[in-house]
This record gives structure tokens, C-alpha cells and sequence, in this order.
């Protein structure tokens, strides 16, 4: 018997010009060629022009870069970092993922190791069982033994050897739950290591308000030493205009007059305003928009299109039919087994066995399209509208 199974290709942008959607990649670190389509901001214009007194001169460069998830601050530091490499530098580069400031401190050290070779570790090896350590290893066996002038010492020692180099930290707040003994000891570290940078050498942060606001009251002598502070501001709206056209630019294959196309004005001064300004709620309001209007053919994508599109659904079916598919199964249990919440991510995490991370992007994502609300504990739940859809099918 032959199957009489369909197979449906999906949706095609063509229809609008496009090879693909161009909002799908949200972070610049999935993007080769982020720089032609960066919007740049003054911020951008300063960071650059300091980076560039700091090769030209060859003196030295402190600062931080502050603002809320998805607000660039990650791609700021990359561009720190592409410029410190162009010239031959050394750039250690650490996404801050622990409350252990041992394993932060051996991570920023292992960057400065060359590959080993079997012979190497083998060496290696052998001494440990012989009972040598190295001073670097015995500082970082326990907290009791972190001695954090010598070990910023040692780090500006390996760093003096690059004509060039840069230190960059990037979500600085997720050692926030780290002991108060601990946190002393890390930035007592990093102070004693910007207070005797060597020459060429940046050293910056990234870390969200909240957190910024809570170090910089704990740690007051080593806020002092940076030379500059970098609120990150939300995007205008000629801002969001400028990153659309880019956007579509890089996957258009069909010419047209008007570079917003197949989007409106009107369309997109509502997804700024939906979302706020930050860049990253922006390109996922403009993903899920396009996702579906090229399952409808609407043409153009104006703000009726939007809106229609984003309004609430009438039956908690219709709800979770426009779950997006990859994030039916974490919607449905938060419905099914949490009561539609609120509850942690790390609580959905282990219901559905994925890592934390996963499931804190998904759930950020669900909260900025709409489909899940946050509140400022952490802690995520289904709006009101699908509350009320629970409630009646209780009752019935």
C-alpha cells in the first residue's frame, strides 16, 4: 500500500523578496559579518575612539559596560576584542557562568597557555603525582589559599608579554551569588590588576544594571580605578529603521524601491514600542512577525498586519496552537503541570531535563512575544487572559 503522507514545505520568503527570515539570529555571536549590519550608537563612536587612543598611544583602558539582557552588550565587548586581535594581541575573552572564583580565575589563566602536547601533560601529570604544584595551582587549590595581589601580579606579568592585549568579562552578574568572603577576594584581584595595567592593555566589564549597582556599593575602591562607565540606552525608532534595513538588505534577492519592504513604518513603530527599545526583544518581535505573515502572504506587513497578529487568542487551544513548535512542550508544562505558574526556569528545566540556560532563553523569549509574563523574582507565569482560560475548564 503506498503512503499517502503529505510532505508541506515550508513557508518561503520569497514571496517577499528574501532568501530567509533575517531576524532569526538574535545574538551576534551566531553572526560572521556583524559589523555590516551593527547599528552604532555614540556609545560605539566612543568605545572605538578609545580603543584606538589605547593602540596609538599604547597606554592602558578601563571600563564598563552596563544595561539590561539583549541590549548589545556582549557585541561591544567583541568588538573590543576583533580590534585588540587585528593588531596581534592577546585577548582573553570569559562569559562569566559560575559563582567559583577559583574556576573563574583558572579560566582567565588557561587562556594564556599554549596547546599541550601529549609529552606535556604527561610531564604534568607525573609532577602532580611526584607532589610539585606550581604557585598559580596552589593559589587556586582552595579560597583559603587566593591570594589575590600576587595572582594579579602574575596576570599583568603573562599580559606584558603582548604588545597588545585585552581582559574582557562578559555577564559579570552571574557571580553575584557568590559569598561575600568570595566576591572581596576576586575584585580586591581585579583591582590590584587595573591599578598596574601594562602598556596596550583594556580591561572591561559587562554585567546588567541590578547587579552593577549592588558590586559597585560592595566594592567601592575598584569602581573608582575605571576610567569610564557605559549605560547602554534604549534603540530609537530611527535606530530600529536603520537595523530593518540592514537586515533585510543582507538577504534580499529581488530589488525594490522601498528598503522597509515588506514591512511599513507604521509596523515597525509598533514592534519598537512593544519592545521598548532593546534590540534583542526588538529582532524577536520582528522574527515571530515575519514567521507568521509569510504563513498568510500578508502584503505589506503594516500594523494592522502586527497587531492581528500579536493580538490575545479566544480559547487556550488557540493559545497554544501559536506556540512557536520549539517551545510547545515548555508552554505545556507550565500549563499542565505547574498550573500555568508562576515558576522558576530552573523548575521547568529539570521538568523537561534541559540545562538552565535553555530553558531562561526560552522563557525570556516566550515573556518578550507575549505568550508568558515575567515578574521581578525570576519567576514566570501565563497571562491573565489564558489564566481565565484555566479557570473555565476547571470549572467545566
Amino acid at each position: 500500500m503506498e503512503s499517502t503522507r503529505r510532505i508541506y514545505a515550508s513557508p518561503s520568503y520569497e514571496v517577499y523578496g528574501l532568501s530567509k527570515n533575517p531576524f532569526i539570529e538574535l545574538a551576534s555571536e551566531g553572526i560572521e559579518d556583524i559589523e555590516s549590519i551593527h547599528v552604532y550608537q555614540e556609545v560605539d563612536m566612543k568605545i572605538s575612539s578609545l580603543v584606538s587612543d589605547v593602540i596609538g598611544n599604547r597606554s592602558s583602558l578601563t571600563l564598563s559596560i552596563v544595561g539590561p539582557l539583549g541590549m548589545g552588550k556582549t557585541q561591544r565587548l567583541k568588538s573590543i576584542a576583533r580590534v585588540i586581535e587585528e593588531k596581534g594581541g592577546k585577548v582573553i575573552y570569559l562569559k562569566v557562568d559560575t559563582t567559583d572564583i577559583l574556576k573563574i580565575t583558572r579560566d582567565i589563566f588557561s587562556s594564556l597557555k599554549p596547546p599541550k602536547s601529549r609529552t606535556n601533560i604527561f610531564i604534568e601529570n607525573l609532577s602532580r603525582k611526584l607532589g610539585f604544584i606550581t604557585r598559580l595551582e596552589k593559589m587556586l587549590s582552595s579560597v583559603d589559599e587566593y591570594k589575590s595581589r600576587d595572582i594579579a601580579e602574575m596576570l599583568t606579568q603573562e599580559l606584558s608579554k603582548y604588545p597588545y592585549s585585552a581582559l574582557l568579562l562578559d555577564e559579570l552578574e552571574n557571580m553575584s551569588g557568590a559569598s561575600e568572603r568570595e566576591k572581596i577576594l576576586f575584585f580586591e584581584m581585579l583591582r590590584h590588576f587595573i591599578s598596574n595595567l601594562p602598556p596596550g592593555c583594556i580591561f572591561a566589564f559587562a554585567c546588567i544594571p541590578e547587579a552593577y549597582e549592588e558590586y559597585s556599593k560592595q566594592f567601592p575602591a575598584f569602581f573608582m580605578r575605571l576610567h569610564y562607565e557605559f549605560k547602554l540606552r534604549p534603540m530609537s525608532y530611527q535606530e530600529v529603521i536603520e537595523l530593518v534595513k540592514k537586515r533585510l538588505a543582507k538577504v534580499r534577492i529581488r530589488d525594490t524601491a522601498d528598503p522597509l519592504y515588506p514591512f511599513t513604518e507604521d509596523a515597525i513603530k509598533l514592534i519598537h514600542e512593544l519592545g521598548k527599545g532593546n534590540p534583542r526583544q526588538i529582532l524577536r518581535l520582528l522574527n515571530y512577525v515575519l514567521t507568521e505573515a509569510v504563513k498568510h502572504k500578508f502584503d505589506p506587513i503594516n500594523e494592522y498586519v502586527v497587531t492581528t497578529i500579536l493580538e490575545e487568542p479566544k480559547t487556550l487551544d488557540e493559545y497554544l496552537a501559536r506556540i512557536p513548535s520549539e517551545f510547545k512542550d515548555l508552554v505545556k508544562v507550565i500549563v499542565e503541570e505547574f498550573q500555568g505558574g508562576p515558576v522558576s526556569y530552573i523548575e521547568v528545566a529539570k521538568e523537561l531535563k534541559i540545562p538552565g540556560t535553555e530553558a531562561y532563553d526560552k522563557l525570556e523569549h516566550l515573556v518578550s512575544l507575549g505568550f508568558l509574563v515575567g515578574d521581578p523574582r525570576g519567576n514566570y507565569k501565563v497571562p491573565d487572559y489564558v489564566r481565565k482560560f484555566l479557570e473555565k475548564r476547571e470549572e467545566e
